[in-house]
């Protein structure tokens, strides 16, 4: 490998260095702010409609949960039914 070729890799890494490092610092973050413009569409402020939302959820899937049980229960009672039965 000839000198040349050693400063021409030399030279990359050290400015893939360079780069990693001002790019992951608040440099980079502030361009990334920058070009990624406002968080949502608008500017508008989505919290509260995303919390009803994580509510609403919540409830559904205690609701299934208490179905899926009371299911299960019912097929349960058949069961002995049919056992005691025979």
């Amino acid at each position: 490998m000839s000198p040349d070729q050693v400063l021409i890799i030399i030279a990359i890494v050290t400015a893939a260095w360079t780069g990693t490092r001002i790019l992951g610092g608040p440099l980079g973050q502030a361009l990334a702010r920058r070009i990624g413009g406002p968080a949502s569409p608008g500017g508008a402020d989505h919290g509260p409609e995303l919390a009803e939302l994580r509510a609403r959820v919540s409830e559904l899937e205690e609701r299934q949960d208490f179905t899926e049980r009371v299911l299960l229960r019912e097929r349960e009672v058949n069961q002995l039914r049919e056992a005691n039965q025979a």
